[in-house]
């Protein structure tokens, strides 16, 4: 056992020592004198507050599923609360003590406690017989006839209470956690807290004081300067007049740079902006706003059963009868497409901005200096909303509630302590070497750092050939396509992955190995981008009305969506034919081995392993293709609603926000809770309301300003020529949409 102690709070996890664990002397002095003086009340109150049990036969009849019967009534203890299990993040809760607070978790997991807790309360029983007999020796009646203050069954059952908890956690190795844990505060807690203020104080004078002054100063000095270089047109300027002309231009940039600078901060010009629409690539923002609510999907029902208490009834939950063996529970494993959906957006923006942007590096050839600086602009568009949601997650979120179960925070800040750099470095999705995606910090952030990876493996490279050669551009895009999908087929087979999230050590092996890997995830990305690269079609360049791009459509284009939609929902539901049909494996088991994941044969798993990431993605790529050659019909016309614009462009605030907002909320439950399909849509239908609430908030005082105040640095790096396209993409709805804010995913929802 390994024992950590952070004020009251102590937590000792198993580590399989060959010497005996033994209860300090200062428990087992607290337990005497706890039974000594403990009233009837208080034992009763005590020994039904906490969990009773049945033993091992009931954990040998329902493996993995077991859910013990409950917690118990925690907030009943008068004494401390010791909760069995949960002390990694792969296990949870699954029984909880009442115990004297000068126990800590080492003694509960000591090899004798339960025979201490029955010495102190037979001593406490000794001592009541004798009482009874002086008692007795002192009036008329004998010793059977006097009745002692104690209930020799209620202390039977709180012992063995004990003595089952001893066995079922020997056998779990799972350890004990008790007290309650509270976040110390940091300096990092303090400075963070101290730059959201100062954010807030510069959009609030923004918004209400400084704009309305700073924009008549502006349109004065706007004027003045258009009339100095009217009567320079007419005539020639003395010395004198010329720098006094110089003055008042200077003055007149400097007035404008200020107005800039507060216009940045001003909450009511991005409020404006925040419905603007793109007509062209209107169908984006639908395929965003699903995608999102997607993940959270996804996002929700996997943290509500694997942190913080878990479910109560997790039979009715998991596989072989459950939820999510149904046709309905497949969209939460198949969640995980919503990643690939968002990397082919990505990668079709990232084409269709910087064909414009590297026209004149394509002609006349690009210097590594452009290429760094673009790279670079690209990273400082994501980082000041991730920075401030990263700060938020490590500094802030773990003071915002408490409960028997806020310890688990210190599971996801531990990964902090030692890789927060790796965030900004971009390469958390491969650090730390070796483990899960779960295991990193701000783990749902991995995303980011794939998609900062694939755009510097293919992004500029590759648009740079296909203006130099449309027809070469096109080809090495598709071979790339070819290679990821070839080098995922070979990996699949050769390492035995499996998709399927409850495949035990085949599932866990692919999330280390495959599923946040750019050779993996290129696939999705590169079809995007061959989207943007092929030439429109005849079709597209005689539609000439909008109707066409909403509802118009030849048999053709009809065809290819009806089959693009049955191939999305065949690899969304598709799994519903026995890959969730057995017991969940554990961690060290695999389907082929043993009686539990999926039913399917090896081949089988392979071959959705393999190629129904590519399946998918020729599925999306073929709906945006439609929908750009005016052929998407309905189903454009569906995603181009305006409706989706707003809610889209919060969709990148509303990625990194919403995982917090689940684990503050579960990690401060004080019960298991019970699984049901109406309760968990009310839990989903409020997290999204609320996680889009705090995205807005974000955007207006940490996004949308820095992205306005990064449009110069933008603008410097294009030529003259596109300054006024790259005006147009470059405002913080445009290019943050499309290129930053429409590259992310989801966590692993596998994991």
């Amino acid at each position: 056992m390994v024992l950590q102690k952070i004020g009251s709070w102590t937590i000792a996890t198993d580590r399989n020592l060959s010497e005996p664990l033994l209860v300090s002397n200062d428990c087992s002095n607290a337990l005497s004198h706890f039974f000594q003086n403990a009233s009837t009340q208080l034992l009763s109150v005590t020994a039904e507050a906490q969990s009773h049990p049945s033993g091992l036969d009931s954990l040998y009849a329902q493996p993995w599923v077991w859910a013990s019967g409950g917690l118990g009534n925690m907030d009943e203890c008068p004494l401390q609360v010791c909760l069995a299990g949960g002390t990694l993040r792969d296990s949870l809760v699954f029984a909880s003590a009442c115990v004297v607070p000068e126990c800590n978790a080492m003694d509960l997991a000591a090899d004798d406690f339960p025979a201490k807790v029955a010495l102190a309360s037979h001593n406490r029983q000794v001592a009541a017989v004798a009482a009874a007999v002086a008692v007795a020796a002192e009036t008329t009646r004998t010793s059977a006839e006097f009745e002692p203050e104690f209930d020799p069954i209620l202390i039977e059952s709180y012992v063995s209470s004990f003595k089952r908890l001893a066995k079922i956690n020997r056998f779990l190795k799972t350890g004990w956690v008790c007290g309650e844990y509270k976040a110390e505060w940091s300096f990092g807690t303090f400075l963070y807290l101290l730059i959201l203020v100062v954010l807030l104080l510069l959009s609030c004078i923004g918004t209400l004081f400084v704009r309305p002054k700073s924009k008549i100063k502006s349109e004065s000095t706007r004027t003045i300067s258009d009339a100095n270089t009217t009567n320079h047109a007419e005539e020639k300027k003395d010395d004198a007049e010329q720098q006094a002309s110089m003055q008042r231009q200077q003055e007149s940039t400097r007035i404008q740079q200020q107005s800039e600078f507060w216009d940045a901060w001003d909450m009511s010009i991005h409020l404006k902006k925040l419905c603007c629409q793109r007509p062209e690539t209107a169908f984006l923002d639908g395929l965003k706003f699903g995608s999102i609510l997607w993940v959270i999907f996804g996002h929700v029902i996997a943290i509500q059963s694997s942190t913080g208490p878990g479910y109560m009834n997790p039979s009715t939950f998991l596989p072989p009868h459950g939820f999510t063996t149904t046709l309905g529970g497949q969209l939460f494993f198949s969640a995980r497409f919503a990643v690939d959906t968002f990397l082919c957006i990505s990668g079709y923006l990232v084409v269709h901005i910087l064909k414009t942007k590297l026209k004149r590096q394509a002609e006349h050839g690009a210097s590594w200096w452009e290429l760094l600086y673009l790279f670079l602009i690209r990273i400082l568009r994501i980082l000041p909303l991730y920075a401030m949601c990263l700060g938020f997650w490590m500094f802030v979120a773990p003071h915002l509630g408490s409960g028997p179960f806020w310890y688990q925070w210190q599971f996801y800040l531990e990964p902090c302590d030692k890789y927060w750099w790796t965030n900004f470095l971009f390469v958390n999705n491969f650090l730390p070497w070796g483990r899960p995606t779960t295991d990193s910090c701000f783990y749902h952030s991995w995303y980011l750092a794939l998609d900062i990876q694939l755009f510097l493996l293919c992004g500029p490279w590759l648009v740079l050939l296909y203006l130099r050669s449309q027809t070469a551009g096109r080809r090495m895009t598709a071979l790339l396509w070819t290679l990821s999908v070839v080098v995922t087929a070979f990996l699949s087979y050769t390492r035995k992955w499996s998709v399927n999230t409850l495949d035990g050590g085949s599932a866990v092996l692919f999330d280390i190995e495959g599923y946040a890997k750019p050779h993996v995830r290129a696939q999705s990305y590169l079809a995007g981008m061959l989207v943007a690269m092929l030439p429109p079609s005849s079709s597209s360049s005689s539609s000439s009305s909008s109707a066409t791009v909403i509802y118009g459509g030849t048999r053709t284009a009809k065809a290819a969506m009806v089959t693009a939609l049955i191939g999305l929902a065949t690899m969304s539901l598709i799994t519903v034919t026995g890959a969730y049909s057995r017991r969940a494996c554990q961690f060290q088991e695999v389907p082929s081995t043993n009686d539990c994941g999926s039913s399917w044969s090896a081949e089988a798993t392979f071959l959705y392993t393999a190629f129904g990431r590519a399946i998918w993605s020729i599925c999306i790529a073929t709906i945006m293709r439609l929908c750009l050659e005016r052929q998407g019909g309905l189903i454009g016309s569906m995603l181009s609603w305006n409706i989706w614009t707003p809610l889209a462009h919060l969709s990148f605030g509303v990625y990194l926000i919403h995982p917090m907002i689940i684990f503050i909320w579960k990690l401060g439950d004080r019960q298991k809770s019970t699984f049901r399909v109406f309760s968990y849509v009310m839990d989903f239908t409020s997290i999204t309301v609320v996680s889009f609430v705090f995205a807005l908030l974000a955007a207006l005082i940490v996004e949308f300003p820095f992205c306005a105040l990064m449009r110069p640095l933008s603008k410097s790096s294009t030529t003259r020529a596109t300054t006024s396209v790259q005006e147009e993409e470059s405002s913080p709805l445009v290019v943050v949409q499309s290129i930053e804010r429409n590259t992310y995913g989801t966590a692993a929802v596998a994991t």
